[in-house]
């Protein structure tokens, strides 16, 4: 793995984290006031990660779209960002 994927991995790794946080916050309040800066924040995050898979190598893209693949697809499937 190039310095440049080590780096990336890792951002994607803590980016990662602040969503599973985020998620969780969002599941226990969903009516909340916070719930929409909350979601901003995960929809942000979410295409930061994307971003830096794109500037990976593609053996390290394939691995890290591994890693957050079930949580992307439940992401969009419950909190659809696309039309937010």
């Amino acid at each position: 793995m190039s310095p440049k994927d080590k780096i990336l991995t890792r951002k994607i790794k803590n980016q990662f984290k602040l969503i599973q946080e985020n998620i969780e916050a969002m599941q226990r309040d969903v009516h909340g006031l916070e719930y929409n800066e909350w979601k901003i924040e995960v929809d942000g995050l979410w295409s930061d990660i994307l971003g830096h898979i794109n500037q990976m190598s593609p053996e390290t893209q394939h691995r890290s779209l591994n890693m957050i693949r079930e949580s992307w697809t439940t992401y969009i499937t419950h909190y659809n960002p696309l039309n937010t």
